[in-house]
């Protein structure tokens, strides 16, 4: 049986490392028995055959915008079955011009405090629903930016945070999913919204999260 394959393709803002964040995971995926391709150019979305043949695309690109072009090509793959994932910024801080694009993966960043945020990650427990990538994971703490974002039901939440009032226009705590996962057509989509450095994917609960969430959504 031939191995699958995956796309990682990053760039974008070197703010979120783009490099460093999917060195993390390339030989997490290599050991799963993938083929693993980079790239470096949102111009690979436009190679129809390529993204077809492909079991996973890993998507880690801060402040992109796709051509028509490449949101359709990229998005219809999905919806014909290739897998789509990724974490923070790369991948629901991108492309919000990209109405197609931003239905697909379920949520995109609004906002986040200044300065790292301590809050909680809490587990929500699917058993029927994807609950093995959070399988023996419990609550657990981090210290990072806490994103804002805007979802919907379609998800199915797999971890959220309580994000606390820092002084703005809200007096009460708003829960938001940290965590989820979604399908799109015969595609599988994950997004983890941790992740804005390395050390953030490090955490061993969200490395956990992340490489269970990557092989869980790849065909």
């Amino acid at each position: 049986m031939s191995a699958r394959t995956a796309l990682v393709v990053r760039g974008g803002w070197d703010g979120h490392d783009p490099v460093g964040c999917t060195e993390l995971f390339v030989p997490r995926l290599e050991s799963a028995g993938f083929d693993v391709t980079v790239a470096e150019d949102l111009a690979v979305y436009e190679d129809a055959d390529l993204l077809a043949a492909t079991d996973l695309v890993v998507h880690s690109w801060s402040g992109g915008e796709l051509t028509t072009l490449q949101e359709d090509t990229l998005v219809s793959a999905v919806e014909a079955g290739t897998g789509f994932a990724g974490w923070h910024g790369g991948v629901i801080g991108t492309n919000v011009g990209n109405a197609r694009y931003l239905r697909m993966v379920g949520g995109r960043f609004l906002w986040h405090p200044d300065d790292f945020q301590d809050f909680t990650v809490r587990i929500t427990r699917s058993p029927d629903r994807d609950g093995r990538i959070t399988a023996g994971v419990e609550d657990y703490d981090v210290v990072t930016e806490h994103y804002w974002v805007l979802t919907d039901g379609l998800n199915t939440v797999l971890a959220t945070s309580v994000l606390e009032p820092t002084g703005g226009p809200w007096d009460e705590p708003v829960e938001f999913p940290v965590v989820w996962t979604r399908r799109w057509g015969a595609g599988k989509v994950f997004v983890c919204t941790l992740g804005h450095r390395v050390a953030d994917l490090e955490v061993p609960q969200t490395a956990t999260l992340v490489e269970r969430g990557l092989e869980w959504a790849a065909r």
